[in-house]
């Protein structure tokens, strides 16, 4: 049940406990999730199951429930609820009345709230619609091997995503993307005015793996390249010729197929709670840990493509199956994208 729009500003919440303000904010932060679950099963069914004409719809669709959860996402009461709990933590110890998990969706909830005050709604909503119109162009730009047909609407969601970093930029999220790219224009002489994408990926990089850096990635990345090439070499220099003769032949989609639903079952997927289909790429998204949607594909002339991205993709949806169902709904999450394995939320 949504709670109605009965306060306005932090100065009307200073007599409510902090039981009380705690589920007020709960409440409209379930609402939000729930609308993303929506949102997500949208992006599935265009995936695996929609009609081709349907695109121009679908993108109208996700474009409008992007611009609804995000008007949600930055509303003045939720800021109200937020700030208020966050005095509360300055005078008293709010762990007396909320427990560890209800403590950790206000410090997520606290962080998605300022950074999405800072990007306009008609941003969220072109970046939607540029993500819902590629899909189907990447999909017949994989199978004919053109890629110069994605490449416009690569290029422009790039430019859409540069101006949401941006935003953040400067709103000061990400100090340490904010550090690199001051670095950065003093080295080559860049005003204030001028492009620098330096401490972009750190701020990307921060929203997906909170706190780690990137000077850490590239220096394990520079790791695994000083041992994995050598490896590489003296494998191919033995020019050992191993016989997987046994993987081709032609092997029949149904009963790929039916046994790809036995093995996710024997792993341990609930298809009570979820269920497994086909798409171009492997995926694993979903609204809530009681329905989880997994694709795999199949090959006519290799079972094991269809296996080993079952075997993959039953991973990632065990451990959304597997999510604390008492608060999965509460934290702000985002809508299920091309590529993504897990929902954003926290816990």
């Amino acid at each position: 049940m949504t709670v109605s729009a009965t306060t306005s500003s932090s100065s009307d919440l200073t007599s409510e406990s902090v039981r009380s303000l705690y589920d007020q904010l709960a409440t409209r932060l379930k609402d939000i999730s729930h609308l993303e679950g929506i949102a997500r099963l949208l992006g599935w069914d265009q995936l695996v199951m929609m009609p081709e004409k349907a695109e121009d719809a679908r993108s109208k669709q996700a474009s409008l429930l992007a611009g609804i959860s995000h008007d949600m996402e930055t509303s003045p009461i939720l800021g109200a609820l937020l700030e208020e709990l966050k005095h509360r933590q300055l005078t008293e110890d709010l762990s007396c009345e909320l427990n560890p998990y209800e403590l950790a969706n206000i410090r997520v909830a606290s962080k998605s709230y300022k950074e999405q005050t800072l990007i306009p709604t008609e941003l969220v909503k072109a970046i939607s619609t540029a993500t819902t119109k590629s899909v189907s162009v990447w999909e017949d730009a994989r199978e004919t091997s053109d890629f110069s047909k994605f490449a416009p609407f690569l290029e422009e969601q790039i430019r859409l995503v540069r101006q949401s970093v941006a935003y953040k930029m400067k709103g000061g999220i990400c100090e340490e993307a904010v550090r690199i790219n001051k670095k950065a224009r003093a080295s080559l002489g860049l005003s204030e005015d001028d492009e620098c994408f330096k401490g972009y990926y750190q701020l990307l990089l921060d929203e997906n793996e909170p706190g780690f850096k990137d000077s850490r990635l590239e220096v394990l990345f520079s790791d695994l390249k000083q041992h994995l090439i050598p490896l590489i070499a003296r494998i191919k220099a033995k020019n050992f010729q191993h016989d997987n003769g046994f993987l081709k032949g032609d092997f029949d989609v149904e009963k790929q197929a039916e046994l790809s639903h036995l093995m996710c079952k024997k792993i341990g997927f609930d298809t009570d709670a979820g269920r497994l289909d086909v798409s171009t790429h492997p995926f694993t998204g979903g609204s809530h840990p009681t329905d989880i949607r997994m694709t795999t594909r199949y090959a006519i002339d290799n079972f094991q493509e269809g296996i080993t991205g079952t075997i993959h993709e039953t991973g990632h949806a065990l451990y959304e199956q597997g999510r604390n169902k008492e608060y999965v709904d509460t934290p702000v999450s985002q809508p299920l994208s091309l590529g993504v394995h897990e929902s954003q939320s926290l816990l």
